[in-house]
């Protein structure tokens, strides 16, 4: 009958100078299978074997070292022990630098490897949280996911713990503000120009009133609006409420004369017809040649806040003939997502004047802050971040 021996794992110390002293030693009792199962410190009873303790495992089956070999090889250990320095503290330094940096990498590489993940969680398939918030506000996807990736990007660089909701937030916000610019104010001559239906013809007069009379300039208004009589006849009355002076000029030779026969100091607005694709391509294309040619005139397009993307894009590329030097955003009170305007805006790198709100002359008329875009478009964003924490 054959029998079968169960091998037994046995347990031993070796005390040295070093973890190498020690692995030498155990390699010449126990033999190149002994495995070393953990280093420390020796206790104070046996500091006079050696200044560290290394423990080895090891078969039985295998152990053939004689006891007076054992004695020996102890003898040994004491001996290096005794006369063996200590480690000096240069050299104790610099192992512990050379750990540092050994961990640094590791860091390095797992947050390389992590860059997906959630702030602060080991999960290798990150929720895209910023991007999400973003997008539900409008943001184009394209842009909205460049933005969480440099978030990301920031998130990855303190060290140890993860990065925090307030930092978060903070990062997003310095990212969106990084990608479009605002410039409030006008020109002491400045044409509004933009679809029919984007509001011009109320937004310049509340911009007669914000930026002409109550900082106490003289004011003027130009309609150049043929193709609407009832706008014309609108901003005539406005004026007259105002008691500024209006004139409508039915050529561009006229509104050309008109702006040149305007006092040097006036503030002058200029408004436009709502122009459609197909009149951009007719008659309206003299009107944007002279705009374009005048280098005293401020021309800002005016667009609706909730006008799906596509077609903000559209009408914002089509108005790109009058070399528009800033946009406009009317109706910001009938949209709760005013990412598109932030996504076009961002997309032309055109910079943004006004914002309009509301009907209110000039109440619902407030210049362009950065405030005013980014604090809805990260609206949702800290409870996204609490809900995933």
């Amino acid at each position: 009958m054959a029998t079968t021996t169960q091998a037994q794992i046995h347990v031993k110390s070796y005390f040295a100078t070093s973890v190498p002293a020690a692995i030498e030693l155990a390699r010449r009792e126990l033999g190149p299978d002994a495995l070393l199962l953990n280093s420390r410190e020796a206790p104070p009873e046996a500091r006079h074997l050696g200044p560290i303790e290394v423990v080895f495992g090891h078969d039985s089956g295998s152990h053939k070292a004689s006891s007076s070999a054992v004695w020996a090889l102890q003898t040994e250990a004491v001996a290096q022990a005794a006369i063996a320095p200590a480690p000096s503290y240069a050299a104790v330094t610099q192992d512990i630098e050379q750990l540092r940096q050994s961990v640094d990498k590791i860091w390095a590489l797992l947050q390389k490897a992590t860059r997906g993940a959630v702030w602060g969680s080991p999960s290798p398939a990150r929720q895209r949280l910023v991007e999400q918030a973003l997008m539900d506000m409008g943001v184009t996807r394209e842009i909205a996911a460049e933005i969480d990736d440099a978030v990301a990007a920031n998130a990855g660089e303190p060290a140890g713990a993860g990065f925090g909701s307030d930092a978060v937030l903070r990062a997003t916000i310095d990212e969106i503000e990084r990608r479009f610019r605002v410039r409030p104010g006008l020109g002491r001559i400045t044409a509004l120009v933009g679809p029919p239906g984007s509001g011009k013809t109320t937004t310049l007069v509340k911009l007669a009133v914000s930026e002409g009379l109550m900082k106490n300039k003289p004011v003027r208004i130009l309609s150049a609006d043929t193709q609407r009589i009832a706008a014309s006849e609108q901003l005539r009355i406005y004026a007259a409420i105002l008691g500024v002076p209006f004139q409508s000029v039915e050529t561009i030779p006229a509104l050309g004369h008109a702006i040149d026969a305007a006092p040097a100091n006036t503030l002058l607005l200029i408004d436009t017809p709502g122009l459609s694709p197909a009149a951009l391509e007719g008659p309206a294309a003299d009107l944007a040649g002279f705009l374009r040619r005048r280098q005293d005139i401020d021309t800002h397009v005016v667009l609706t806040a909730p006008t799906r993307q596509r077609d903000l894009e559209a009408a914002n590329d089509r108005f790109a003939i009058f070399n528009p030097s800033a946009l406009i955003f009317t109706k910001l009170d009938e949209t709760e997502a005013p990412g598109g305007l932030f996504s076009e805006a961002a997309r032309t790198e055109t910079p943004i004047s006004f914002f309009a709100n509301g009907q209110g002359v000039p109440e619902n008329l407030a210049p362009a802050s950065t405030a005013c875009l980014t604090e809805p478009l990260v609206r949702q964003l800290p409870l996204l971040l609490l809900s995933a924490a």
